[in-house]
């Protein structure tokens, strides 16, 4: 088979480049064709994969679900005949799609797993800022409180000081803004539409998920699958601290949740707007924060992907070694 496998070399403070020259002699030793390619800036990773030659069969990204989105994004701007099957080695903070496949969560590991895996198909979500850019996910789009986690997250690691905290203990950033932001006074809300029908007038937070998986141990969704042809949407109007925290802690125990702090639903479509004079909110796709907005739309794309791992919608422990220093450590 041939391969090409992508990473971004600043990941892992560096050792993406050595992990992924590890990658490549572990494939050609099996016999594979394989081709390499790294990003040098913002948007690289997807014109790579747009542009790889006829030959590759199998695209492998070494990072997290940042760069993941970036690869699937250049195969998705090609005709649909000629995409290829794409693969994840764990190299970031969450893996949430990792984790979804079942894959093991050091990248060596992962490449022995992925040669002898099938590839599934994947549905792909594509989620509209104010009429602006489609932008896809794979895993999930968020409005409001999470996405408010990311946005301030992704301030922090433009400081100096933000930038080590998270590259040295990423998980306690993500619960020391969380928790910060169980106390806002004021939330941006939305009103949510989902097939046309309006089930939430004031919002304060939704995840529509592609994946079970949510993050680290972490299951908004328990029932929703990336093959199904629909999404799952955890929505939450509380805006109080005891809200939030429940929320997080059934996601953490027994997801959903109870019905006074979250509901859940599904669909196919799914509009999200700030009504008269409410203030626009937050918004992220596979966790990285994407900015703010007055209306949101998102739509599914049924199998428009295929993704190589062991299974789809399991979530047994997957067979892995304890995660390296480097997860957690991506750079965007």
């Amino acid at each position: 088979m041939d391969y090409a496998v992508l990473h971004n070399p600043v990941a892992g403070r560096g050792e993406a480049s050595r992990v992924a020259e590890g990658v490549v002699a572990r494939l050609r030793s099996a016999g594979h064709q394989v081709v390499a390619g790294h990003s040098e800036g913002p948007g690289d990773l997807e014109r790579i994969s747009r542009e790889l030659g006829d030959g590759v069969e199998r695209v492998l990204v070494l990072g997290g679900d940042g760069s993941l989105r970036e690869v699937a994004a250049g195969q998705l701007a090609r005709p649909s005949k000629s995409r290829v099957e794409i693969g994840v080695l764990p190299f970031g903070s969450g893996n949430v799609v990792a984790r979804e496949l079942g894959l093991p969560l050091d990248p060596m590991r992962a490449v022995d797993a992925i040669a002898e895996s099938p590839a599934h198909p994947w549905d792909v979500g594509w989620a509209r800022a104010d009429g602006g850019e489609r932008e896809p996910f794979l895993a999930m789009a968020g409005a409001g409180y999470d996405a408010a986690i990311a946005e301030r997250v992704t301030a922090a690691r433009k400081r100096e000081g933000g930038a080590r905290w998270y590259r040295s203990f990423a998980d306690s950033l993500y619960v020391w803004v969380g928790v910060s932001e169980m106390f806002r006074l004021r939330p941006p809300r939305f009103a949510l539409v989902i097939d046309g029908e309006r089930v939430a007038e004031r919002a304060v937070a939704a995840v529509v998920s592609n994946t079970q998986t949510y993050a680290k141990r972490m299951q908004l969704n328990p029932g929703a699958r990336p093959d199904d042809g629909v999404f799952d949407v955890n929505l939450r109007t509380g805006a109080s601290a005891l809200h939030a925290a429940t929320a997080l802690v059934a996601a953490r125990l027994s997801p959903p949740g109870p019905s006074w702090a979250v509901t859940t639903h599904t669909g196919r479509s799914i509009e999200l707007w700030a009504d008269g004079e409410e203030r626009p909110f937050p918004w992220q796709a596979d966790g990285d924060a994407m900015g703010r907005a007055h209306a949101l739309e998102i739509d599914v794309d049924p199998g428009a992907l295929r993704l190589v791992g062991v299974r789809v919608g399991s979530h047994k422990k997957a067979a892995s070694a304890p995660v390296p220093r480097h997860d957690a450590q991506e750079t965007p």
